[in-house]
């Protein structure tokens, strides 16, 4: 299933925040949540930190030049991070190329969320999103309110959870990171604005999830190991 651009109802919402409900698993949840309260200090990865070895930097560095269509392509992880519940991501795995659209590049990807205990089973629908033209580097990705799989829910595991954001980052020339941030809101029993960040890394393998994905531009913006 192809989507195009301009249909954005079909992105999946990546959602950060969820209300148990009736689930049984709740109280768990509550416990894994405390722990993590305890754990990680809550603050939202600062996109001008610099760049890594082989990653692009955040939006606020203004126009780049993006790769030469179908240059950058393979394996890839996605991984969001967000003010409500930091350092914890959620991820996406799958495939991204980059087309030639509109006289520059864009970015595409084929994900499936991953199992937040595990890191490595696909759940979920697999979805189809893009291509999102580059303007001279900067993507500007927009992403309405839909669901997320319970089972990528780092929080309270098997909750299904809603959000809508817009995603900002810069596409700059080859590399194995790129990176931005994000702002949205979640919706619903429990609702409020977030800030947060995003990471795109290209993997040697279809299955290379590393053991602590980057989830932003920082250096330290790792996600503890399992």
């Amino acid at each position: 299933m192809s989507i195009d651009r301009s249909d954005s109802r079909l992105w999946p919402g990546l959602a950060l925040l969820a209300a148990c409900g009736l689930l049984t698993n709740c109280v768990d949840a509550h416990a894994r949540f405390e722990d993590f309260q305890s754990r990680v200090q809550t603050t939202t990865p600062n996109p001008d930190a610099g760049d890594a070895a082989g990653a692009s930097n955040g939006s606020d560095d203004g126009p780049c030049a993006p790769p030469d269509p179908g240059v950058v392509g393979g394996p890839a992880l996605l991984a969001i991070n967000t003010s409500l519940i930091s350092g914890l991501p959620i991820l996406f795995l799958g495939t991204i190329d980059t087309p030639a659209v509109d006289g520059t590049t864009a970015v595409h990807f084929v994900y499936q969320a991953l199992d937040s205990k595990d890191r490595s089973t696909r759940v979920g629908e697999q979805l189809e999103v893009g291509p999102f033209p580059l303007d001279q580097g900067l993507l500007t990705a927009p992403v309405p309110k839909s669901t997320l799989d319970g089972r990528a829910n780092p929080i309270y595991y098997g909750s299904e959870i809603e959000s809508e954001m817009i995603l900002t980052g810069r596409i700059c020339g080859v590399q194995s990171f790129y990176c931005g941030t994000l702002t949205g809101a979640t919706s619903g029993l429990l609702s409020g604005r977030f800030t947060g960040a995003f990471g795109i890394t290209l993997l040697s393998g279809p299955d290379a999830v590393p053991a602590q994905p980057r989830f932003g531009c920082g250096e330290e913006d790792l996600a503890p190991a399992l």
